[in-house]
């Protein structure tokens, strides 16, 4: 037998991790670490069903609802909005998306792959959304759904979602949200503001890997997930999903989970049940409050002008004018060993995306990105300005 295509030489790399400080993925967790080299998992066997289970519980802990459909979908943050999207929104029907980041975008992307109608309502990447705006809107478009992303790495801003559910169901509408890289950082209670269908990821402030994503349905989801006049995409298919998962007491083999990714999301969740959300949330609000009070020492100003707009997981920062805003993530990589990113979508070339969440959300790592952002802004003024 000849082979066409000969054994490539792939030799190991040398690479020196850096401080991971941009809007995602985060440092893991050095338990999370050790979860990720646990045993394999047969996809039938119980020690896979009490992994299951152990996940179920903590996501609902961490999103706080009682509902039984609660899982994780085998795929990144991507995945888990295709995966709301696609369950509760059919073609034809319409999707109203709330626009001021490129999250929004994505999700409009995805309904229009699936035939889903979409009307998008914007406000500036620097605002977030009045209710009266919304309320407008539902009352104008009367959708089936509305989709909105809690906290907006791409701006660096938080929605305000307390009471939209109330006022999505007044207008018949379920409501959608993205809580990729707000979770655990900042509050959110799924059942107490009624929201219909959540998903996340774990590379986050949850400090795991990504290629997983926690989603949660209301009782008000399922019942359009059982009323569908279509089918969902195989993959994720919620209600094939849902007996994998043992949701509702029968256990069926779907497709073959990633062993370390299910085992890191339980110890993800396990750390985070240690600390209890209320923690959590106090030590990313006073740790960003503290790297907002060093930024002040510098010649900088923040994008998002509204204190209650802006996200504790992520701060977007605007640089004096004539600096590179790629070169100077550069710099910071290059001598400080710190991972910072620049703007994307609406925010490219307009300012910095700095991360400060899971893990690395303390007063040492805000003092060290400051402090490389001072030498870097030092270092950088004669050839940028």
């Amino acid at each position: 037998m000849n082979l066409t295509v000969p054994a490539p030489n792939i030799t190991d790399r040398q690479f020196v991790k850096p401080l991971l400080c941009g809007p995602g993925p985060c440092d893991l967790l050095p338990s999370v670490v050790e979860a990720l080299t646990r045993p394999t998992l047969s996809p039938i066997c119980d020690e896979l069903f009490n992994v299951l289970d152990d996940i179920r519980t903590g996501i609902q802990y961490m999103f706080q609802t009682r509902s039984n459909t609660v899982l994780a979908v085998s795929g990144s943050g991507h995945l888990g909005m295709e995966t709301v999207i696609t369950n509760l929104v059919e073609p034809n029907e319409t999707l109203l998306i709330a626009s001021r980041g490129i999250w929004d975008e994505r999700a409009l992307l995805i309904a229009k792959r699936r035939g889903i109608k979409t009307v998008v309502t914007k406000v500036p990447y620097t605002d977030t959304f009045s209710f009266d705006h919304l309320e407008a809107m539902l009352k104008k478009v009367r959708p089936t759904a509305l989709f909105i992303t809690h906290g907006d790495s791409s701006t660096g801003s938080m929605q305000k979602i307390e009471g939209l559910g109330k006022l999505c169901h007044k207008y018949g509408a379920l409501l959608l949200v993205d809580t990729v890289v707000s979770i655990s950082g900042v509050p959110f209670l799924m059942d107490e503001w009624e929201v219909d269908g959540v998903y996340t990821s774990t590379q986050k402030a949850l400090s795991g890997p990504a290629g997983i994503s926690p989603v949660a349905f209301s009782a008000r989801a399922e019942e359009k997930i059982n009323k569908r006049k279509s089918e969902t995409p195989f993959y994720y298919d919620i209600k094939l999903l849902a007996v994998q998962w043992n949701c509702y007491g029968t256990k069926k083999y779907h497709h073959t989970l990633s062993s370390p990714l299910l085992w890191a999301l339980r110890c993800c969740l396990q750390e985070l049940a240690k600390e209890t959300l209320p923690v959590s949330w106090e030590r990313h609000a006073t740790v960003t409050a503290h790297f907002l009070k060093r930024l002040q020492e510098l010649p900088v100003q923040l994008l998002i002008p509204k204190p209650e707009d802006r996200l504790a997981t992520v701060t977007t920062v605007v640089l004096p004018r004539g600096y590179d805003y790629m070169e100077f993530v550069k710099y910071m990589r290059e001598k400080h060993n710190i991972l910072i990113f620049a703007g994307l979508g609406p925010t490219e070339g307009k300012a910095l995306r700095i991360g400060i969440m899971g893990c690395n959300s303390s007063f040492k790592v805000a003092d060290a990105i400051v402090d490389g952002m001072a030498d870097t802004l030092r270092a950088l003024k004669k050839s940028s300005l």
